[in-house]
């Protein structure tokens, strides 16, 4: 079979699950309206790293497909970080603000042509320490919190199935070794933060039950 049509298929699959890719966290957030235990750090730089991979396979010219999946992500991602700063019970931080309008004004860098495709191409290669850090930003908020209620496994798990299906086409069809080397951590790391969602779930009732 050719591969470039089983690529084209993954992609469509990759596409269609990416769609619901973040659906259930925000529909999480939209019922409970509680972020507690919902890291805003680990979504922002998680957005911060789809950026740069949409402009990455923009600019090399990859066939759309191949990074259409990640758009609608970072889409999502928005609304995500929307929520949570909309819900927080804190005060947001002049901190969050900061890297919110920092982030608006290397989108703006990009837009009037300032962010070159050589530089574009060289950050995409710091891309794997972002991802590193978006995830373990949320396993380390999983583990101090141990209280999963406020997240949605299935979104996590979505991502590891996308996971599979670009390490495939990166390695096999694109041949770029620097987005399959990014693919397996981040499956990796996102088989590991659905294993503590999940191990996690009942944090708060289980506390109440050992105090009862």
């Amino acid at each position: 079979m050719d591969l470039q049509l089983v690529g084209n298929i993954l992609g469509i699959s990759t596409l269609a699950v990416s769609f619901v890719g973040q659906v259930p966290q925000i529909a999480t957030l939209l019922k409970t309206k509680q972020v507690e235990g919902v890291s805003f750090d680990a979504y922002f730089i998680e957005i911060c790293s789809l950026t740069i991979q949409v402009l990455y396979y923009y600019v090399q010219k990859y066939q759309i497909l191949s990074y259409a999946d990640i758009s609608v992500l970072l889409v999502q991602d928005y609304i995500l970080v929307f929520l949570l700063l909309a819900y927080s019970k804190e005060s947001t931080s002049f901190k969050q603000y900061g890297q919110v309008l920092g982030y608006l004004a290397a989108l703006g860098a990009v837009v009037t042509g300032t962010i070159t495709k050589e530089l574009v191409v060289t950050v995409m290669k710091a891309v794997t320490f972002l991802n590193i850090s978006s995830k373990l930003t949320f396993v380390l908020s999983i583990l101090k919190s141990k209280d999963t209620s406020n997240m949605a496994a299935s979104s996590f798990l979505l991502y590891v199935y996308s996971n599979l299906v670009r390490m495939f086409t990166s390695y096999v069809i694109l041949q770029d070794m620097t987005v399959f080397l990014q693919m397996v951590v981040n499956f990796t790391l996102n088989a590991l933060v659905s294993y503590l969602i999940v191990r996690y779930k009942d944090g708060n009732k289980d506390s109440t039950k050992k105090q009862e």
